[in-house]
C-alpha cells in the first residue's frame, strides 16, 4: 500500500477517456500531480492517506480555463456612472487597477477558473497578483504603434516587453505571449518585427483579427488582401498563433488557418453585445481547428463565467438549421477545458484529469442524486451555474474550500475597493 498526499473520491469524476464521467471514483494526488484514477472502493486496496475528501455528491472535473479576459478594468462600468474614458481619466492609478485585479481573480476562483489569459496593457500587476493568488495564468506582453500605459512607441514595446519575458519566462505559473491586440494597431515593419522575435524566441502570438467587418474592410483595400493572409505572408501564422473572435471568415480564411494549425479563442456574450451573433465554432471544429472560450471584459459581458460562455456558444451553435452544425454537449465541455489548454500550449499538462497531469480540478455540486450519465452531461449544459463549484485546487494546492477563498481575504479586497471609489 502507497501513501499519497491527498484523495478525493467523488460521486462522479469526468476523465480524460473519451470525456466520459466515472461513476463513484477517486483522484489520487501525490504532490502537485494526479498519479491515479481508480473506483472508490478499489482505494483501500492500493492507497492510504490522512487527507481524504469524500464528496457524495459532486462532480470533479478539470479546472476550467479562461482564454480571454481583461483583468484591470473589470469594475470600470459596474461599479461608475462615467463613460469608460472617464472612468480611467479619473481613477486609473495603480491602487484601483491592482483591487480591481485581485477582485477579478477572487471571482475566477470562485467560478471554477484555474488558469486564464490576460489582454491587458498591465502585466507587471497580473504577475504581482497571480501569484498570490495561487492560479495559472497566460499574460500578454502588449505590441503596438499607439501610446498606452505600457509603452509609447513601438521600440519601445518591443524592449520592454523581450526584458519582461527574458525575467519570467521560466516561472511555472506564468506562460507569456506577444499581445498584438489588432490589425490595424501595429506598422507593417512592427508585424514583420513580430514575427521575428516570435520565432527567435519561440513565444506565443495573439491578436483580435477579422472580428470587425468595418475595419476588415478599411484593411482589405488598402493592402488589397485579406489580414489573415496579410500574417501568413509575414510568417506569422503557426501552432503558436491564436486568433481571437475571427467572425468574418471565408473559406479561403478556414484553410489558411487549417494550414498552419492555429487557435481561435471567442468570447460570446460581448461578441452578442456587439451583435456578432454567428457562431463559426462547429465549422473550425470540423476543420480540425482548436476553440476555445473566454469571458472578455467582465464589465462589457456577463461576469466571469465560463460555464455561461460555453451555454451561450452551444445556443448560439443551434441557430444553424443544419443539426450536423450544432455542437455536441462533450465539445462544449472541451471548449472551456482541454482546448483552452491546447492553445496555451499546455496540453500535456492541464485541461484533462489524468495520471501524470497537474491536480488542476474542481469539485462541483450536484442538485438531482439520482441523475444519470446520459443526464448529467445535460445537466452540466443546461442548468449547472458557476454557485454550484465548491472546491478548487491548483497544482494539488486547495485555493477555494467550501466557497471560501484561502489565498485572498475577500471582505478586506471588497472592503479597499469600495473606499477606493468613495474617494
Amino acid at each position: 500500500m502507497q501513501n499519497v498526499d491527498k484523495i478525493i473520491s467523488a460521486k462522479w469524476v469526468l476523465s480524460s477517456k473519451n470525456e466520459s464521467l466515472l461513476k463513484d471514483h477517486s483522484v489520487v494526488i501525490e504532490g502537485n500531480i494526479i498519479k491515479d484514477i481508480l473506483p472508490s472502493q478499489e482505494i483501500s486496496k492500493k492507497y492510504h492517506t490522512n487527507n481524504r475528501l469524500i464528496l457524495k455528491n459532486h462532480i470533479v472535473a478539470p479546472g476550467l480555463i479562461n482564454n480571454n479576459v481583461c483583468l484591470p478594468h473589470v469594475f470600470s462600468r459596474k461599479y461608475l456612472k462615467n463613460n469608460i474614458r472617464n472612468t480611467q481619466k479619473n481613477i486609473n492609478n495603480k491602487l484601483y487597477l491592482e483591487l480591481s485585479t485581485e477582485i477579478a481573480l477572487c471571482q475566477m476562483i470562485k467560478n471554477g477558473i484555474t488558469t486564464f489569459t490576460d489582454t491587458s496593457t498591465y502585466p507587471e500587476i497580473i504577475l504581482k497578483k497571480v501569484m498570490k493568488s495561487g492560479m495559472r495564468a497566460n499574460i500578454g506582453l502588449p505590441v503596438l504603434s499607439c501610446k498606452t500605459n505600457w509603452a509609447e512607441k513601438e521600440q519601445e514595446y518591443f524592449t520592454k516587453s523581450i526584458s519582461f519575458y527574458d525575467e519570467y519566462r521560466n516561472n511555472p505559473s506564468i506562460k507569456l505571449y506577444l499581445n498584438l491586440n489588432a490589425i490595424h494597431m501595429l506598422s507593417k515593419s512592427g508585424f514583420e518585427k513580430v514575427s521575428q522575435i516570435a520565432s527567435e524566441l519561440d513565444i506565443p502570438v495573439r491578436m483580435y483579427l477579422h472580428e470587425n467587418l468595418d475595419k476588415l474592410n478599411i484593411f482589405k483595400k488598402k493592402h488589397k488582401q485579406r489580414p489573415i493572409r496579410f500574417l501568413e505572408e509575414l510568417g506569422l501564422l503557426s501552432s503558436s498563433f491564436t486568433a481571437m473572435n475571427p467572425f468574418h471568415v471565408t473559406k479561403s480564411d478556414i484553410n489558411i488557418m487549417k494550414k498552419y494549425k492555429i487557435h481561435i479563442v471567442h468570447t460570446p456574450s460581448l461578441n452578442i453585445m456587439y451583435k456578432n451573433i454567428q457562431c463559426n465554432t462547429k465549422v473550425f471544429l470540423k476543420n480540425n481547428i482548436k476553440v476555445s472560450l473566454g469571458t472578455g471584459e467582465h464589465a462589457m459581458g456577463s461576469g466571469i463565467n465560463l460555464l455561461n460562455e460555453m451555454r451561450l456558444t452551444s445556443l448560439l451553435s443551434r441557430l444553424n438549421i443544419n443539426k450536423s452544425e450544432h455542437l455536441t454537449q462533450t465539445e462544449s465541455l472541451k471548449l472551456i477545458t482541454s482546448n483552452g489548454a491546447e492553445s496555451l500550449g499546455l496540453d500535456f499538462n492541464i485541461g484533462k484529469l489524468k495520471p501524470k497531469y497537474s491536480a488542476d480540478l474542481i469539485s462541483i455540486k450536484i442538485n438531482d442524486l439520482g441523475i444519470n450519465e446520459l443526464d448529467l452531461y445535460k445537466y452540466i449544459e443546461n442548468e449547472l451555474i458557476s454557485n454550484n463549484i465548491d472546491n478548487v485546487w491548483v497544482s494539488g494546492k486547495q485555493i477555494l474550500k467550501d466557497k471560501k477563498l484561502l489565498t485572498i481575504n475577500e471582505d478586506m479586497l471588497y472592503h479597499k475597493f469600495t473606499e477606493l471609489i468613495k474617494d
